[in-house]
């Protein structure tokens, strides 16, 4: 009998018999059994019962595994050796591991290594198989009804406190608070340590001097309660099902006096808020919901005579350090309170920082219904319209939710807090403790309340957090709601802050456009109390920023009818009219910059060369006018001219060397030059002024000219050329002998002749002309092959003649841009009949096939009749 005094002998004795009947086993039997078997016949029998003991035995312990663990239940059983190489794993090695695990957890129970937790998981109530499983989370939209109800009235116009959304000034709470509660610093009065003044940072010295509570912050003074929590926490009743504890709807100023008689007396509370920003610029609460351990209470936010009593009811309860206020996520929550109520938080408990403090893997309320409560809301409703009045139920028990279970979670968590600090580390204990040194006034100095002072410490830094109006930033668009963090936001780096500048103006026409949109929407937003979602959503507002419509029509057809806001609708003619008014305000600058960008080029220009001294010399060749005679040493100097570049003073004089004609301006130039100026307009620079030719040459637009060789003489030259065998009716040109600068070819220009004006060119008609009457029409000419490589034609290739002139008067020109002719068109059109027949068999289109592959043979044929 094994004893526990007995049992290491034993378990010694086991592995030593175990250890060396492997060895045995491993060492001493030959490799070939088989072959032993089949010679010995004793031996195969001896070995055939041994297998079969352990199998017998091997199965009798997988049946006793499976008695502790029902997992390895109906796996099956070893009965041969196909068995034990097969199932191997599944059968011996994971029961055996599962067991030395349960081993393991025992002796960690009997000698006392696992401690009892600290927080003890009720048990479940024991349902049937179909109720014991979770409802899982409604899925897909919500109701467009209860998201955006478009056709309720603004409840903000029936309040009697008016928001002024044009109002900027710096929120200043001690200009809006009539008494400051639970005060240990008297309203408008400033105390920090005196440590405290050198270490801070603009941020922080802000808020000294404008938080009305910053002293009570900081120096918290915690109730005792919040470190000593219950060990055992009853969970709350359902809110689903039968057992449903009700609520109470508190909407005059009568039942939040009752309700707040109440909150004085509990020790802690939780809060949650529920916020409209929809269809206003600002947003408003609309909802308040706030638990004790006994009731639910749920405040109508938006009747007015709650709202103007708000304040003086609940301003002491939150401003009181006594009785803990629980959030979750609180850092909207702390703003609102301050922006719609002037009310300050002192005392928070913010369930969130305690997920992140413990470590978990979702820190959203959601997962702390669903793991401490087993709960799972609706959390389609957090982005439903909260103004909709009377609230449907699904709403409210959202609302409920989001409190009812949260004093639970609060008692669940600090439990866990002080679990946890218990285990940690000295490193980490010693950083949770730098942390909490943020409050001053933690009265927990036991090591079991580090992570909790952490908590705490973090709760007290979003308490502080203050309420700011937001100024909009035209230059450079910074702020949550400025143009250029939206840019950023959507990716559209062309229309950001750090956009390159076009013509001067940055990003561009779209990019201004795109700010005079963005500063046209908050405009209205702000003038009609809506938000700027509502007036115009982001993504249309980048299409209309890029497409940039001039009309009313235009800008409405970007959209599909459905999808235009209301206000878009109603003021399309306005937002229009700024978009056409930025494009030309931008095209006008982006002119008179480039204007500005070439005179100052020219200035340039003119400048740099009005120190040069030119030597010209005795025969100047110039490019334009020819060649002229001088000699003389010239000094240039600058002057305004930015296309011809520079001149002398004696070129406004005159010159010597004027033609009477110009066959580029026609008539003689009117004369401006003395007789006695003989200085020639020549360029300082060479590059320059071939820049400054190639300039006017480009801008002159001139019909093709024939090339000729320039001769030395005066002669007239025809505008025929030989070589193409062509004859031309115009008069002969006379043409100055010049000679090129460089030795090219000149050319003579061909003056452009309009369609009309054209004479066309009549053969002349012999005396002898036969004229045949009656004759039938004569065959075309078949098309002369040319002669190729040498060959001389043949056929009757020889009789020909002379050719026919050809008369280019009666071509039509490319300038003409003449409609094709009647007999063109009727050639295309046969071009593409004869290109449908030409045979190509297209898919569908295929031929039928054979008269003998389509008729029948011999099947349903009578054979009765030949």
């Amino acid at each position: 009998m094994i004893v526990p005094g007995t049992f290491s002998d034993y378990a010694t004795s086991v592995q030593s018999v175990a250890l060396a009947t492997t060895r045995l086993a491993a060492t001493t039997l030959p490799p070939d059994i088989e072959f032993h078997r089949s010679i010995h016949v004793s031996f195969a029998a001896e070995l055939d019962s041994l297998s079969t003991r352990v199998l017998r035995l091997t199965n009798r312990l997988v049946r006793l595994a499976g008695s502790v663990d029902s997992s390895t239940v109906g796996r099956g059983t070893l009965d041969g050796e196909e068995d034990v190489l097969d199932g191997f794993k599944s059968l011996i090695i994971d029961p055996v591991d599962r067991l030395f695990e349960r081993t393991d957890m025992c002796l960690d129970d009997y000698l006392g290594r696992k401690k009892e937790p600290a927080i003890t998981v009720p048990a479940l109530p024991n349902h049937s198989n179909n109720s014991s499983k979770k409802t899982p989370a409604p899925r897909g939209r919500l109701d467009p009804v209860l998201q955006h109800a478009s056709h309720l009235p603004k409840p903000q116009l029936l309040f009697n406190t008016k928001v002024d959304n044009w109002n900027e000034s710096p929120y200043i709470p001690a200009r809006t608070l009539d008494h400051k509660w639970c005060a240990r610093v008297p309203l408008g009065y400033i105390f920090h340590d005196q440590d405290e003044s050198g270490g801070m940072d603009e941020e922080e010295k802000q808020k000294l001097s404008a938080h009305p509570y910053y002293y009570e912050l900081t120096h918290s003074t915690f109730p005792p309660h919040l470190f000593r929590p219950t060990p055992t926490t009853i969970l709350p009743t359902s809110l689903t099902g039968t057992d449903v504890s009700k609520h109470i709807y508190v909407s005059t100023p009568s039942a939040l006096l009752s309700m707040a008689t109440k909150l004085k007396a509990a020790k802690e509370i939780a809060v949650d808020l529920e916020h409209h920003s929809y269809r206003t610029y600002r947003g408003f609460l609309c909802l308040m919901q706030i638990s004790t351990r006994e009731e639910d209470f749920i405040i109508d936010l938006l009747v007015p005579s709650v709202r103007d009593s708000i304040n003086n009811t609940l301003g002491e309860i939150f401003a009181n350090p006594e009785i803990v206020k629980v959030f979750h996520g609180a850092e909207s929550d702390i703003v609102w309170l301050q922006q719609d109520f002037n009310i300050f938080v002192v005392g928070l408990f913010d369930t969130y920082h305690a997920s992140r403090a413990l470590d978990f893997q979702k820190h959203g309320l959601a997962n702390l219904l669903e793991v401490f409560c087993d709960f799972i809301p609706d959390k389609r409703y957090q982005l439903a319209d909260w103004r909709i009045r009377p609230l449907p139920e699904e709403m409210l028990t959202y609302a409920r939710s989001d409190t009812h279970f949260l004093l639970y979670i609060y008692d669940r968590l600090r439990l866990s807090l002080i679990e946890r600090a218990q285990t940690i580390t000295v490193p980490e204990a010693s950083f949770s403790t730098a942390i909490s040194t943020i409050i001053k006034g933690t009265i927990s100095d036991e090591p079991a309340h580090v992570l909790l002072n952490d908590v705490l410490a973090r709760s007290a830094r979003t308490a502080l957090r203050l309420y700011d109006r937001e100024t909009y930033d035209t230059e450079f668009g910074v702020g949550t709601g400025g143009w250029d963090t939206l840019a950023r936001k959507w990716n559209k780096s062309a229309l950001a802050n750090s956009a390159s500048e076009t013509n001067g103006v940055q990003g561009g026409v779209t990019g201004e456009v795109y700010r005079a949109v963005h500063r046209w929407r908050e405009d209205i937003a702000k003038e009609e109390d809506e938000s700027t979602r509502y007036v115009l959503p982001n993504h249309q507002l980048f299409i209309v920023a890029e497409r940039s419509p001039s009309t009313a029509a235009q800008l409405l057809g970007l959209f599909s009818h459905a999808s235009v806001p209301p206000v878009l609708r109603r003021r399309a003619g306005e937002l229009a009219e700024v978009i056409k008014s930025t494009v030309e305000r931008v095209t006008s600058s982006g002119v008179a910059v480039e204007a500005i960008a070439m005179i100052t080029d020219v200035e340039e220009v003119d400048s740099a060369a009005s120190t040069e001294v030119v030597v010209v010399e005795e025969t100047a060749k110039s490019r334009l006018w020819g060649s002229v005679k001088v000699s003389s040493l010239v000094v240039q100097r600058a002057s305004s001219s930015s296309l011809f570049g520079l001149r002398t003073v004696a070129a406004d004089e005159g010159s010597s060397y004027s033609a009477s004609r110009s066959s580029l301006f026609g008539a003689a130039l009117p004369s401006r030059m003395t007789p006695q100026s003989s200085v020639p307009i020549i360029s300082t620079s060479e590059k320059k002024f071939s820049d400054l030719v190639t300039r006017i040459h480009q801008t002159l637009v001139i019909a093709p000219s024939q090339p000729q060789i320039i001769q030395a003489d005066s002669q007239t030259i025809s505008q025929s050329s030989v070589s193409s065998g062509s004859v031309s009716t115009q008069p002969a040109m006379p043409v100055s002998s010049v000679e090129a600068p460089d030795g090219i070819l000149g050319q003579v220009e061909i003056p452009f002749i309009p369609t009309d004006q054209r004479q066309p060119r009549l053969a002349p008609v012999s005396d002898d002309t036969i004229v045949v009457v009656g004759q039938a029409r004569q065959k075309k000419r078949k098309r002369i092959k040319t002669a190729v490589l040498g060959k001389p034609p043949t056929g009757d290739q020889g009789d020909t003649g002379e050719d026919e002139v050809f008369d280019y008067a009666t071509v039509p020109n490319l300038l003409d841009d003449l409609p094709p002719a009647p007999e063109e068109l009727d050639t295309r059109k046969k071009k593409k009949q004869k290109a449908k027949g030409t045979g190509v068999i297209e898919y569908g289109n295929f031929r039928a096939p054979p008269r003998d592959m389509r008729e029948v043979k011999s099947g349903n044929k009578t054979h009765t009749f030949r």
